[in-house]
């Protein structure tokens, strides 16, 4: 009676070949995937640095900035036409968007799950909740 045949022996074979393949990949798919977590870190704390520079030089530039239901209003002249305008920043849906005298729809940061504007002296105090879960924080100092 023979217990070994040719095709248990190849299937034993090409089964051992998947087995090797799997574990000498298997780090290198590790690699790959937390390479695409840390892109996506590091794009989403890009887009809030950029968003925190934008805030400031709008406020730099403003004649006054105050938050109101959770909002934040800067006043400035517009060089354009040398009016006094007012841009909001505010919550919409998931995204920080930019109004100005409550017209129009800039996105400035997407993503986003909470976003709280806290008004101190001489400074604007900015909290951001990431969907993600990341939390940033910012002061923007005003300047009276």
């Amino acid at each position: 009676m023979q217990f070994w045949s040719s095709a248990h022996g190849f299937t034993l074979i090409s089964m051992l070949i998947a087995m090797t393949i799997l574990v000498l990949t298997l780090p290198f798919v590790y690699y790959a995937l937390s390479t695409l977590q840390i892109k996506q870190t590091y794009t989403e704390s890009l887009s809030i640095q950029q968003l925190f520079t934008q805030l400031r030089n709008d406020i730099i530039s403003s004649t006054s900035a105050h938050i109101a239901d959770n909002q934040l209003y800067i006043r400035f002249i517009d060089q354009s036409d040398n009016i006094e305008k007012t841009a909001r920043f505010s919550q919409y849906n998931n995204s920080i968007r930019r109004q100005i005298n409550g017209q129009g729809h800039e996105i400035y940061l997407h993503q986003v799950s909470n976003v709280v504007f806290e008004e101190q002296s001489n400074a604007i105090f900015l909290t951001i909740t990431m969907e993600s879960g990341e939390f940033y924080e910012k002061i923007l100092y005003t300047y009276p």
